[in-house]
């Protein structure tokens, strides 16, 4: 058994006889303190494990009170000690969630059960702890929005993310309904249909208004919770602004069209909306053997009293005849 032991005793023989008792077990004993100034000055200088607490001590406060600094201000938890085992007392120091609650006398086998449970709990409730602070980092610092939603549909967390797409601050959306923070209007039907889903359910580009009053489209994805008894304990919604996708598809898109056109087996051509050629393919390029710079930008209109006869008889003769295509450019809208 290792561990460092801080000893808040105001009786100087008595707490000399402990830290012998602590030392004997094969513990550290870190100091002694007699008031709750001294406990905390020792806890900051060498960061114990555990204390041993005695319930009465010199000073403005006791050690019920300066347990619960103690456990506040650096984590450390506490083993009780004292003389008195009445009702109110036990009440008190039971709010201060002890380790352990050692009546005086005691024997040695009562201290070390009592050492190696608190230090065995501390130890595993530190890990947990760190465990917990590097999960909610790791989510804290994810683009996608996360909100975790309880099985009563009430919040109980979100990222900065979550913050973000949906307006919301996660001090005011904590605890309320999963729906007024997302609001969604008619969509809302994903939500509805996660509570009787056992699947995950998925939605693109629905319209969510965001506190504030403006509105964003929003990726959404939501998929159940349960405990090992297979009871449903909540859901984890996924949250993701849709214009990334859209510009993401909208690329893609343009480079399969592209490169489609380019390979196309017969001449083609595209216009803007106003009649401007935009683009020409290597087909219509080879067939007429005129530079792309001659004819990008210009309107067939100006093709038509080009001086040179490959692109004023040539290229519009195919055109009229379906030797080449001309098309008109697709216009993108991005919501």
């Amino acid at each position: 058994m290792k561990g460092k032991i801080l000893v808040v005793e105001d009786e100087p023989i008595v707490a000399l006889d402990l830290q012998q008792e602590v030392e004997q077990l094969g513990l550290t004993v870190i100091g002694q303190a007699e008031s709750a100034d001294e406990a905390l000055i020792a806890a900051e200088e060498n960061r114990p494990d555990l204390a041993l607490m005695d319930v009465r001590i010199v000073g403005s406060m006791d050690g019920i009170q300066t347990a619960r600094l103690l456990r506040e201000a650096y984590g450390i938890p506490v083993i009780f000690l004292t003389s008195y085992s009445d009702e109110p007392t036990i009440k008190r120091a039971a709010r201060e969630l002890p380790y352990g609650y050692l009546t005086k006398p005691f024997q040695r086998r009562e201290l070390k059960a009592a050492l190696e449970v608190g230090l065995h709990r501390g130890k595993a409730e530190a890990q947990h702890k760190a465990e917990e602070e590097a999960i909610t980092a790791t989510v804290s610092g994810m683009r996608e929005g996360v909100i975790l939603v309880s099985a009563a549909r009430t919040v109980r967390f979100m990222n900065a993310a979550a913050e973000d797409l949906t307006g919301w601050p996660i001090e005011e959306a904590k605890e309320k309904p999963v729906e007024e923070v997302l609001r969604l209007g008619e969509q809302n039907q994903c939500l509805a249909q996660a509570g009787v889903s056992d699947a995950a359910v998925e939605e693109f580009g629905l319209d969510l208004e965001r506190n504030g009053g403006d509105r964003i489209l929003v990726d959404l994805s939501v998929s159940p919770l349960s405990s090992h008894a297979g009871e449903r304990t909540g859901w984890v919604i996924t949250l993701r602004d849709a214009a990334e996708r859209l510009r993401t598809q909208a690329v893609e898109e343009a480079f399969e069209e592209g490169h489609s056109f380019h390979t196309a087996p017969i001449a083609m051509m595209q216009l803007d909306a106003s009649g401007c050629i935009v683009r020409v393919n290597r087909m219509l390029l080879e067939e007429t053997g005129v530079p792309a710079e001659s004819l990008v930008g210009r309107t067939l209109t100006g093709l038509s009293m080009d001086p040179d006869p490959r692109i004023a008889r040539d290229l519009l003769q195919k055109l009229l005849h379906g030797g080449a295509q001309a098309t008109v450019v697709r216009q993108r809208v991005m919501n």
